[in-house]
């Protein structure tokens, strides 16, 4: 009871609050520059709430197959007319090692499977992945850069996995 009753338990309160006050300020300043300014501070932070969203644009305008998973959850098989898209949302786990792999089937396309999140890779909240298919000079995924809820106009293009 002494302790509630002495100074030093109001300095330690406000010492705590300063540090408190010091760190969100240095997430929020650290991310002023950079292209997805809540990327890196929200990284940080466990349980963050993600949305993928896969959108159909293959060359043939076939429907595509997608069945995404990861070691938590599994999705099921998805399918999605050409021009559509379909989306799900997750929380990253409180190691920041979640990751969603998905396989991609299509009437005269191909099998390919694609890691469509990883939380050391993809540092969006709002992922938008486009499906090009093969046979262009273009590589198949697309990932369309976001910046304040508006497309940048800089996208990010991506291989399937080997």
């Amino acid at each position: 009871m002494a302790f509630f009753c002495d100074h030093q338990f109001y300095k330690l309160m406000i010492y705590g609050f300063v540090f408190y006050v010091l760190v969100l300020s240095l997430l929020t300043f650290s991310d002023a520059a950079s292209e997805e300014p809540i990327g890196r501070a929200r990284r940080l932070l466990p349980f963050q709430q993600k949305t993928i969203v896969i959108s159909n644009v293959v060359r043939n305008h076939e429907v595509l197959n997608v069945h995404c998973k990861s070691s938590e959850d599994d999705l099921g098989l998805q399918h999605i007319r050409f021009f559509h898209i379909w989306s799900f949302r997750f929380k990253v786990n409180w190691k920041g090692t979640t990751k969603f792999r998905c396989h991609f089937t299509w009437k005269g396309g191909g099998d390919h499977w694609f890691t469509i999140f990883k939380d050391r890779r993809d540092h969006c909240d709002y992922c938008k992945w486009s499906v090009l298919g093969d046979g262009g000079r273009e590589k198949p995924m697309i990932r369309t850069r976001w910046w304040k809820g508006y497309e940048t106009g800089r996208d990010d293009f991506y291989d399937w996995d080997k």
